[in-house]
């Protein structure tokens, strides 16, 4: 059973042009890297555009634990985190 993991961010206005070049990139390299990353999407709505949805599937809960524990996943962190304003996570069984 494969896990999703959606996640709704609000970027700070000033900042949304660079985390979407960062995230982006990001997401090109787990899909690219990672064997348990089958999926890594990043979507801006159009009516919220300082809003972000990341849409990420994981062969499983250990691909993405894996990814947590990634060298370049704390590399994101530590270039996006003082661009987000707020964040929910949801983690979900597909």
């Amino acid at each position: 059973m494969a896990t999703s993991l959606i996640v709704h961010l609000e970027i700070a206005a000033e900042e949304l042009n660079e985390f979407l070049q960062i995230v982006r990139a990001h997401g090109e390299f787990s899909e690219n890297t990672e064997p348990g990353c089958l999926s890594f999407q990043v979507m801006v709505p159009k009516e919220e555009p300082n809003k972000v949805i990341l849409v990420e599937v994981y062969q499983d809960d250990a691909s993405l634990e894996a990814h947590w524990n990634s060298d370049h996943m704390a590399k994101y962190r530590e270039k996006v985190e003082h661009m987000i304003v707020d964040r929910t996570r949801f983690v979900c069984t597909t």
